[in-house]
């Protein structure tokens, strides 16, 4: 069995480390034997991992006492592990991987996984803009960069990534999750306090400037003001009352009492579940596992144009500018008129869907082939 040790920045509940908690827990790990570098100490799915058994080792970078032990200890985690494969996870991920196999005293196979889809570099935050550059220098040593959408493979090569060694493998999501649907619909709405028959549309997303949590408030502003009652779901990291940047925008609503703020939470699948929408504002993406979870159990999406989102989620969901609030409420709407039957038959559509192209067994798939292939190349 060979071993690999992947290097992702965090274990914060997003869509890349679920992505990973994904790959790590399906049986491509009975060829592969997984260990798990964390750069970032910080709450979020640890538990589920520690629950799969994967090894897991956090450096600390985000805590200054760490950092004088932080290279003595990835070196020394290198040397005791002796991995046949380094796959970085996410850009700052990606560097340390690159580290790190500099540091290894045998020569593993070096592997990039880019989850992100930039603006030019001197638009991005400040500290991802020192990243992207340092990144596109670095890009020549893996011996493959994964990306999750073609989008993200086309704006790093126009910022000068090395694209000869690039490939698309998109994120891959396990079937068979749809059972109890009933029941997670009716646990949520409970939890919520809302009736068991209330329209529920629902955001797992972060607030950070990529996802333009202001747009989306600003498109529930016009669907209150328009009279509809929909209530509305949104979870994730900042997603709380306590943030000041929401209190503003929630104290303009006609109703603010219809957004629920539930923050992080670690049962994303049961809240994912019980929506009658899925959806996301953002101005930047590569491939949203949230909208992907959202179609593999029936529920439609509504999103706006990144990354490959219109390509995945074709005519099961609807798809609007970015930046137009009236065109995202627009969309909720055109959904919200339909039918039930309507609704469930595009529910099936975006199921079936996910199952004949970004399942997790066509994401394993296209790893071992691609391994296979680099061991061959040896």
């Amino acid at each position: 069995m060979s071993r690999i040790l992947y290097v992702i920045t965090s274990l914060s509940v997003g869509g890349a480390q679920k992505a990973l908690l994904n790959l790590v827990e399906s049986g491509f790990s009975a060829s592969y034997e997984p260990h798990v570098v964390a750069l970032v100490d910080v709450d979020g799915l640890q538990q589920q991992f520690a629950q799969a058994g994967i090894p897991l080792h956090v450096l600390g970078l985000n805590r200054p006492r760490c950092l004088p032990l932080l290279l003595p200890r990835l070196a020394a985690l290198v040397w005791k592990l002796k991995p046949d494969i380094i796959h970085g996870w996410m850009h700052h991920g990606n560097l340390f991987a690159t580290l790190a196999w500099w540091l290894a005293a045998c020569r593993p196979k070096l592997l990039w996984g880019i989850h992100h889809t930039p603006e030019k570099a001197t638009l991005e935050r400040a500290q991802h803009a020192v990243v992207l550059k340092a990144g596109r220098w670095l890009s020549r040593f893996p011996q493959h960069i994964v990306y999750v959408s073609r989008r993200s493979l086309h704006r790093h090569h126009e910022l000068g990534y090395d694209s000869r060694r690039a490939l698309v493998i998109a994120n891959g999501i396990p079937l068979g999750k749809a059972n109890h649907r009933t029941e997670r619909r009716l646990g949520v709405r409970q939890e919520l306090g809302i009736p068991a028959d209330a329209f529920l549309v629902g955001s797992l997303t972060r607030y950070v400037p990529e996802k333009d949590i202001p747009n989306l408030l600003a498109a529930i502003h016009l669907l209150q003001a328009a009279g509809y009652s929909a209530h509305f779901l949104l979870a994730g990291e900042g997603m709380l009352a306590t943030n000041p940047g929401l209190q503003t925008l929630l104290a303009a609503l006609p109703e603010p009492g219809r957004v629920h703020l539930l923050g992080v939470r670690a049962d994303a699948a049961h809240l994912t579940a019980a929506l009658d929408i899925a959806t996301l504002s953002s101005r930047r993406e590569a491939f949203p596992l949230f909208l992907a979870e959202a179609m593999a159990v029936g529920v439609p999406c509504v999103a706006t144009d990144v990354g490959d989102i219109a390509e995945f989620v074709a005519d099961t969901g609807l798809v609007v500018p970015v930046d137009d609030a009236p065109a995202l409420a627009g969309a909720w709407v055109g959904l919200l008129q339909q039918t039930e039957e309507q609704r469930q038959a595009l529910g099936e559509r975006a199921c079936q869907r996910v199952t004949e192209y970004y399942s997790l067994d066509t994401v394993v798939a296209a790893y071992r082939k691609l391994l296979g292939e680099a061991d061959a190349l040896n």
